[in-house]
């Protein structure tokens, strides 16, 4: 747990669900808060020990996650490029290059040997053309994807939705209907894996029970891992 000396009895600390702020005082209780900034603030007693404050904050991880989506999801999210040669893309957990050229048959182009190519005459285009190729790509990486771990899980998703929400990378809905963010297409494979996973598990515990993580790890034992990833670098996943 790493802490940083913010105002007085503020500290902004880091721990079992990342980064949050720690505000101590007089009062008797623990209490969480997470601010329309997507900032999670964590309210304890002056003399709780900072072990329990982290012991709090792991059995409440899929409140506060869920609460920061939902938060997150109401913040814009910045461009991260300008579309100008030497910039990079990132596709299945590799950053590729990125090129503008004067010549080519289509406006967008990409293969593993030279990255992304866009036709110059494409230039004000850039964002919805890469936004179309990435959502085609994510459709049918995210549709193989959610067809081995359903067989697998033996779960029968009634659709595959993929979506332009920019920080809620999965959804269930009662309906069967599984949503994915175009952007997860941006990841490395096993994470991928890991929100598929994620929300195919809620066709069977619609909830965030330790029964719907059992179902989780049968699947992905390792799936703390790939959720720590993707909380952690998550933000990095955008145009």
């Amino acid at each position: 747990m790493k802490k940083e000396r913010g105002a007085e009895g503020e500290h902004r600390t880091s721990g079992a669900v990342g980064s949050y702020l720690l505000v101590r005082s007089q009062r008797r209780t623990v209490a969480l808060e997470v601010r329309p900034d997507a900032t999670l603030v964590v309210r304890v007693p002056n003399r709780t020990p900072l072990w329990y404050v982290d012991r709090t904050l792991e059995q409440k991880a899929s409140w506060v996650e869920e609460k920061l989506a939902e938060a997150r999801d109401r913040l814009p999210l910045l461009p991260r490029h300008d579309f100008l040669t030497g910039e990079r893309f990132p596709y299945l957990g590799r950053d590729w290059p990125f090129t503008v050229t004067a010549f080519q048959a289509t406006p967008l182009t990409f293969d593993e040997a030279a990255g992304f190519s866009l036709l110059a005459s494409a230039f004000d285009r850039s964002e919805a053309l890469f936004e179309s190729w990435y959502r085609a790509r994510a459709r049918a990486v995210i549709t193989g994807r959610v067809a081995r771990y359903a067989a697998v899980m033996g779960v029968h998703p009634a659709r595959i939705r993929i979506t332009g929400a920019e920080h809620r990378w999965g959804s269930c809905s009662v309906s069967g209907t599984v949503s994915f963010a175009w952007r997860l297409v941006m990841a490395p494979t096993d994470i991928i894996d890991y929100v598929v996973v994620h929300e195919l598990a809620h066709l069977r515990e619609m909830n965030h029970s330790a029964r719907f993580w059992a179902v989780v790890a049968a699947a992905i034992p390792d799936y703390q891992e790939r959720r720590r990833w993707l909380r952690d670098n998550g933000g990095s996943l955008s145009m």
